[in-house]
């Protein structure tokens, strides 16, 4: 599998939603019924992906973020993104026109770099496949079915 420098990894949606909460990134997988959760390097990773960025453009954007040494980032990062390819939440995006890199951000004091953990969730699995909300639409969300209306008693059908 490995993680190309020059390969971009798309979020699989519809089947994958995701809601960062106060650095906590929550992935639900709505097609196999589990959900994961992330700390914030792995959230970091993951809003890169979503935004197009290459392998090498992810590493670059996180050294600008994190204290660490590049080669141990890169094989966290790598195993990370191995994972989320492994568990159906990533795929290879071979028709994107990729983010390369990132552009550095004010210099501000770097966070140490901790590689990003990601724990998987089934404890939920029967009620998320049972709920409708895995029959999600494009847009990611489920969206209301139009009722159909019956005929009433007074249009005398």
């Amino acid at each position: 599998m490995g993680f190309v420098s020059c390969r971009t990894t798309r979020v699989n949606r519809p089947r994958v939603i995701s809601e960062n909460i106060e650095g906590e990134l929550i992935i639900l997988n709505l097609e196999r019924g589990c959900y994961f959760s992330t700390d914030r390097v792995g959230a970091d990773v993951w809003a890169l992906i979503e935004s197009g960025h290459t392998g090498s453009g992810i590493l670059e954007a996180l050294r600008f973020r994190y204290d660490g040494d590049p080669g141990e980032m890169a094989w966290a990062v790598n195993r990370f993104v191995e994972l989320l390819e492994l568990e159906g939440l990533v795929t290879v995006d071979h028709e994107s026109r990729a983010n390369g890199t990132s552009s550095p951000g004010p210099e501000s004091r770097k966070a140490p770099f901790q590689a990003p953990d990601l724990q998987k969730y089934t404890d939920m699995r029967d009620m998320l496949l049972l709920d409708p909300v895995h029959d999600v639409e494009a847009s990611g969300w489920p969206v209301p079915k139009v009722e159909e209306s019956w005929p009433s008693a007074e249009s005398g059908a």
